[in-house]
């Protein structure tokens, strides 16, 4: 009997977690890669609610494996919409610590590369030589892992793009990035404090930064001195396009709001539309910023004592920069593979279409499998 293929998962996030689950379904051998805990990612945004409701963001293999280690948990209905805090604590967290992945899973255990080992051509034919795997453990050690099959679901948070125009960080950004809010911030709750009276400068125009503007905005109201400038680099009128009958009404309705935030400018809210930003500067730690760039063609320029940038991320390609871009047996699922718009529900797809091809069964569907 030929060994089974030895399945290398990076990234322990919700599609991390359910690609090594689907892996073990299918009978492969599994390691599950994570330099810190499970949804770590998740939980830099988890007092965020999801605007997908749970039932996209769980599979029914993932269920199933849940409610039969622990029978009886309580779990949200397909209808809730969850924190990813909530996503991570009722359902990732157990999933990846129950009986069929526990021995899989390596957290506290970072991949810092992942190469091909050199063939040796013995016949006119040459072998497929193994992946190798370098991983340095929590304390420093390092160690190569072998792996036939990789799969990169590591995200993108790590790495946000930069704020300067033309895709280049703007000047004093690299010094001050350690000052700068990248994600989305606890506005309203653990980093009220942190903003509330404040000016600040927010860059961008996605549903992280629509997020952002409606807490702001509430924050506003019961701080009457907080300010806040919003730059974005499209045109006037409504920053966020709407989707025609968007079938994630909570993502329509973010939209609505930070779109008649945009257009009222009420209050203590400024929209600066067509901005693109060429200095952002600090004075140092929690001494402000000097924000400045062109406005339609004009110099702009702001003094804030915050800066939030929700400006999407990019993929780091770091990890497999010594492979070949379509390297066999190399996949690249989730975020990383897909853009801001991502949804889980689409990683969860890109799982089902790699073990078809993996197993030679186009039509294998273990999701369709229901849930106990």
């Amino acid at each position: 009997m030929p060994k089974p293929l030895r399945i290398a998962v990076v990234g322990a996030g919700p599609v991390g977690v359910e690609a090594a689950l689907y892996a073990k379904a299918c009978g492969f051998a599994v390691a599950l890669y994570d330099r810190g805990p499970v949804g770590e990612h998740v939980r830099r945004w988890g007092h965020a609610r999801m605007f997908t409701p749970f039932g996209l963001n769980c599979t029914a293999l993932g269920l199933a494996e849940v409610r039969r280690e622990k029978a009886g948990r309580s779990l949200p209905a397909d209808g809730d919409f969850v924190t990813g805090r909530q996503l991570v604590d009722a359902y990732l967290t157990p999933l990846a610590e129950s009986e069929a992945l526990l021995e899989a899973l390596h957290l506290e255990e970072a991949v810092l590369q992942v190469g091909r080992a050199t063939s040796v051509k013995k016949s006119e034919v040459a072998e497929q030589m193994p992946f190798r795997v370098l991983v340095r453990d929590a304390k420093g050690a390092e160690r190569v892992d072998a792996a036939d099959v990789v799969l990169d679901c590591t995200g993108t948070l790590n790495t946000p793009h930069r704020l300067g125009d033309g895709g280049i960080p703007a000047v004093g950004e690299l010094a001050a990035k350690g000052q700068i809010a990248w994600g989305l911030e606890d506005i309203l709750g653990e980093r009220r404090a942190h903003y509330a009276g404040k000016s600040v400068v927010l860059v961008g125009d996605g549903y992280s930064a629509a997020t952002t503007i409606c807490a702001l905005a509430e924050l506003a109201e019961g701080a009457n001195d907080t300010w806040v400038f919003w730059l974005s680099r499209g045109p006037r009128g409504a920053p966020l396009p709407r989707l025609p009958n968007d079938p994630l009404k909570e993502r329509d309705r973010l939209a609505v709001r930070a779109n008649s935030l945009a257009t009222r400018c009420d209050g203590n809210l400024e929209f600066h539309p067509q901005t693109v930003l060429d200095e952002v500067t600090t004075h140092g730690p929690d001494k402000g910023f000097r924000v400045a760039g062109r406005s339609n063609g004009v110099a702009v320029s702001w003094e804030v004592e915050r800066v939030i940038a929700n400006v999407g991320y990019r993929a780091d390609t770091r990890l497999s920069d010594g492979l070949r871009p379509d390297e066999p047996g190399y996949f690249v699922l989730g975020a990383k593979s897909r853009g801001p718009d991502f949804l889980l529900r689409e990683g969860y797809e890109q799982i089902r279409k790699v073990f078809a091809q993996l197993t030679g069964n186009a039509r294998l569907d273990l999701y369709a499998k229901k849930a106990a």
